[in-house]
């Protein structure tokens, strides 16, 4: 038969799939060596897999993401423990331009440290003068002193020596600082590089409550150059993966579409749902952790800033028909009447023909043409499948996957992950734009 390739969306489903059945045979296996494999009456008792989840066929429309248009570079200017800010010119929200004044250092106090610096390095240099008068001094006497003597003198040579070296490393220190405080002397007036939006001004200095960093003096977001920030749950981390192409679409109108490719997911940094703006909702996703994605924009013409999207794996181009099944799970593939083991009526194994059509070699699945729906449970086949055996549904162990019964069966709905419909918890994407275009978090 002819091979077939898979789109991109059907290839990462299935490497979704085949992950979970991993995970679903090892907890088989840990429940046939506690319980022991029969079922307690002499019957032999198999282990059924969703069809849904084996295929992808079942997973729906979940794997869409909301995210929120961010600036692509941000300023970010810190304050040394030396350095404090006279007058600031600029306020939170406020538009600059390269070479727009931001904030002014106060130099008074600055001054007179740079003058005890400079007081302290010249005594620095008379220190290490009379270390080395005194090695010249003890060095003159040590020729002409006794045989006895010599050891003596060699012995305070040698700590003179050595004092002298820590003096020289204590000059080259002080003066790294004396010569950073003459930089910001010089340059008292700190001006912005970029053409952005003032985001903070934290006066107070402080630490990211998230983050445990510690906060920028200023940051400015500059305009121009978008991305896409997105937040995703622990239990579809999988689903994204850096290098992956995505789609981004409205919110208000669906068929605005931009291209855009995973740039990176920050798992250095996570966040509990209830530090998620992105999202509203109750249900028990929502205090799931969540990890921060970006994505790199093809264009951003038509986008804004603190604009709220959805974020969708794939070009958008993929035809997803089919469904796809592991080889492993059809007996006689290549026979006129290919068959599947099916939990059928009251749990009971049957052997159910099914049609076939194309072979994908790469991924070593086949496409099932008729036979089977995503809410059938198949048994892997073994010496052990035999019709009317009993079979037990793996409904429980894939619901601990973190996939639902509704998923599993094709019928979960549309929405985008943790209630995304929800607009910002400051109100619209006009305030954040007049708040520098993203919330705080």
């Amino acid at each position: 038969m002819k091979e077939k390739k898979l789109s991109l969306k059907q290839k990462k489903m299935l490497i979704i799939a085949g992950i979970i059945l991993a995970v679903l045979l090892v907890v088989i296996l840990v429940i046939r060596a506690v319980t022991g494999k029969g079922s307690g009456n002499g019957e032999d008792v198999l282990y059924a897999d969703s069809v849904g989840m084996l295929t992808g066929t079942g997973l729906g429309t979940q794997n869409q993401f909301s995210g929120v248009v961010e600036a692509q570079d941000t300023l970010k200017l810190t304050l040394s423990d030396d350095q404090k800010v006279k007058e600031i010119f600029v306020e939170k929200g406020q538009e600059v331009e390269p070479g727009t004044k931001l904030y002014e250092f106060d130099t008074e106090e600055l001054a007179m440290t740079l003058e005890q610096g400079n007081l302290e390095l010249d005594k620095i240099n008379n220190s290490i003068s009379n270390l080395n008068n005194q090695i010249a001094a003890l060095t003159a006497e040590k020729k002409n002193a006794p045989a006895s003597e010599q050891l003596s003198y060699t012995t305070q040579i040698q700590e003179l020596q050595t004092n002298v070296k820590q003096e020289e490393y204590n000059y080259k220190v002080k003066e790294l600082e004396v010569n950073r405080m003459k930089k910001n002397l010089e340059s008292s007036v700190v001006t912005s590089t970029i053409s952005g939006i003032v985001q903070e001004i934290n006066e107070e200095q402080g630490y990211d409550d998230v983050t445990g960093e510690k906060k920028p003096f200023m940051s400015i977001l500059s305009t121009g150059k978008y991305r896409i920030k997105g937040k995703i749950s622990e239990q579809n981390i999988g689903n994204l993966s850096p290098g992956m192409e995505v789609t981004i679409r409205s919110r208000v109108d669906e068929t605005q579409i931009w291209k855009g490719t995973v740039d990176s997911i920050d798992t250095e940094k996570p966040e509990s749902g209830s530090q998620n703006s992105y999202y509203s909702g109750s249900d028990s996703s929502q205090q799931a952790t969540k990890y921060p994605f970006y994505v790199t924009l093809e264009k951003s013409e038509g986008l804004m800033l603190g604009q709220h999207v959805y974020v969708e794996p794939g070009t958008g181009s993929e035809t997803d028909s089919g469904m796809w099944l592991m080889s492993s799970y059809i007996v006689d593939a290549d026979s006129d009447v290919p068959y599947v083991w099916v939990a059928g009526k009251n749990d009971r194994l049957e052997k159910r023909e099914i049609k076939l059509g194309e072979k994908n070699e790469d991924m070593d699945t086949w496409e099932v043409l008729d036979g089977l729906k995503n809410t059938d449970y198949i048994v892997w086949p073994s010496e052990d499948c035999k019709k009317g055996a009993a079979v037990v549904k793996n409904t429980a162990v894939n619901n601990e996957s973190g996939i639902s019964e509704d998923e599993l069966n094709g019928t979960a709905g549309t929405e985008p992950e943790d209630g995304t419909e929800a607009e910002p918890e400051d109100g619209t994407s006009e305030n954040l734009q007049k708040d520098g275009g993203m919330e705080d978090e």
